[in-house]
């Protein structure tokens, strides 16, 4: 049986005794030192394609106290052999093979074991995993625990990219791997998804040839998934294909946790250096025109997932009225019953919501790339202007609120600020204090792209104010939009529907 000598002992490893199947970055063996029987991982690396460089990922992990993470006995180099090896305690088993044993998990199991992963990923901020699946997450001490943490990063930075993408796991790979783009902590969020989505159905959400899965990473969204919906939503959120897209990993947390050559003369140096500067000038042009090709592709994807969130928003809460009322009128945009109206905008992308400060320095905290209007109206009452018989009417009574309509409206906008850094869909609306400077009632929607937009959410007075919000209207949020509507569509239903008594409007009266 092998020996190696790495930074801390000498270990024993049986090559005929392997801990699992061969993954992409190395092999598992049985083995045995000082301490006892470990496990010895060695990877598919030699000296020369790292250039001797120092297993960092080793040595951060070896280092510190993770309850979450399978800790690091030993690595480094083998003194007499170019081979590079990590040593780690030998695990109970891996999820892939409790999912192998069980077939489905239920969503009890596969939530507590979501949350044990994403606590590893919270133990280590520093590294992204890049190679999150199944087969490395191992139960040890009485956890499941996330093992292989950091080798892709340290291949990448040994060989070419080449070997990396030939090392991809095509079932639990992010678009952006597919695209060859940096790995972030999106990356590690997208392929816990694709673990749920295996862990609830027994198989990933794309399978077949390689080709297949890359096109359905790229361009296909996952099947739902038949549980919990709000957990199916909330999956289908982290396997959205741009990265600024997907939940945060303390925002899965939350909603997890609720969930179940030279020449021979010189050339000119004046010349050399104008040629030079063109050159930069031309490469800056391209890497420019690269990240705004880049920036635009993500923006419309951003668009395309935020609208199709709130088309099930608005589809779920058209069913609600329709069960209520066989006398609801339905459209595609607007419902009506009595004296009330209720309807949404078609949803808008936002090329730009005036980010930058106006003359007097306020700008807005919300980079916004889609928006919609929602408006609820009480309908005037129509008054006769004849009787049965004929007789004209005359109406010589005080003209009262009944007489005119009224209409509530608010902006939808799917953003993100600073305070706030997850692209969720929310709601808002305005006022003004010499009244509406728009003609409109109060309380009022603004466009996103609206300069007075800007100004009602920066920490400087001005004539529009926010008259609620913003509150957030997707995943579990979702019950109090649908109550908050369907109260004001009521009190319109019924005429009783008026402009709030005091502004920004009291909590109570969307209740």
């Amino acid at each position: 049986m092998p020996t190696i000598r790495l930074k801390e002992f000498e270990w024993t490893y049986d090559e005929a005794a392997p801990l699992g199947p061969a993954g992409g970055f190395g092999e598992v063996f049985r083995g045995v030192g000082a301490i006892g029987p470990v496990a010895v991982k060695r990877l598919k690396l030699t000296a020369n394609e790292a250039a001797h460089r120092e297993m960092d990922i080793g040595e951060s992990l070896a280092g510190r106290q993770l309850k979450h993470v399978v800790p690091v006995y030993d690595y480094g180099q083998d003194a007499d052999s170019d081979g590079y090896y990590l040593v780690m305690p030998i695990c109970d088993r891996s999820l892939q093979a409790e999912i192998a044993s069980k077939g489905v998990l239920t969503v009890s199991e596969a939530r507590s074991i979501a949350l044990d992963v994403l606590a590893g990923l919270s133990e280590v901020r520093d590294i992204v995993h890049r190679d999150l699946k199944p087969g490395n997450v191992l139960f040890y001490d009485g956890a499941w625990r996330l093992a292989d943490f950091g080798i892709a990063k340290f291949v990448e930075d040994s060989t070419s990219l080449r070997t990396l993408r030939l090392s991809l796991t095509p079932p639990y790979g992010a678009p952006e791997q597919w695209r060859e783009e940096r790995a972030t902590h999106a990356t590690d969020v997208y392929a816990l998804g694709c673990m749920l989505h295996t862990m609830l159905t027994g198989a990933p959400p794309f399978t077949g040839s390689t080709d297949q899965i890359r096109e359905a990473h790229l361009h296909q969204a996952p099947a739902a998934l038949n549980v919990d919906q709000r957990l199916s939503t909330f999956v289908g959120q982290m396997l959205r294909k741009p990265a600024l897209a997907r939940p945060s990993i303390e925002r899965c947390i939350e909603v997890i946790s609720t969930v179940e050559a030279a020449r021979a003369r010189p050339a000119h140096s004046g010349l050399l250096a104008a040629a030079g500067k063109v050159a930069q000038e031309i490469a800056a042009a391209e890497a420019a025109a690269q990240a705004a090709a880049s920036a635009l592709r993500e923006r419309e994807e951003l668009v395309r997932e935020a609208s199709a969130e709130l088309d099930v928003l608005f589809k779920n809460l058209w069913a609600e009225i329709k069960d209520a009322s066989y006398e609801a009128k339905l459209s595609r945009h607007a419902v009506s019953l009595g004296r009330g109206i209720l309807s949404v905008s078609e949803i808008a992308g936002i090329k730009s919501n005036n980010i930058e400060p106006d003359p007097y320095g306020r700008s807005s905290d919300w980079e916004v790339v889609a928006g919609a209007t929602m408006s609820v109206t009480r309908a005037k009452i129509i008054r006769p202007q004849k009787t049965s018989q004929g007789i004209p009417i005359v109406h010589v009574m005080r003209a009262t609120p009944d007489d005119l309509d009224y209409r509530w409206s608010a902006t939808l906008f799917y953003g993100r600020s600073q305070k706030d850094p997850d692209y969720r869909w929310r709601e808002t609306a305005f006022w003004s204090f010499s009244g509406s400077q728009r003609g409109q009632d109060e309380p009022y929607a603004l466009q996103p792209d609206d300069r007075e937009f800007g100004i009602a959410f920066s920490n400087v007075m001005g004539v529009t104010n926010v008259a609620y919000g913003p509150l957030p209207i997707d995943d579990e949020n979702q019950d109090g939009f649908y109550n908050r509507w369907l109260t004001l569509f009521t009190k319109a239903v019924n005429g009783d529907l008026n402009r709030p008594s005091q502004m920004p409007v009291p909590d109570h009266y969307l209740r």
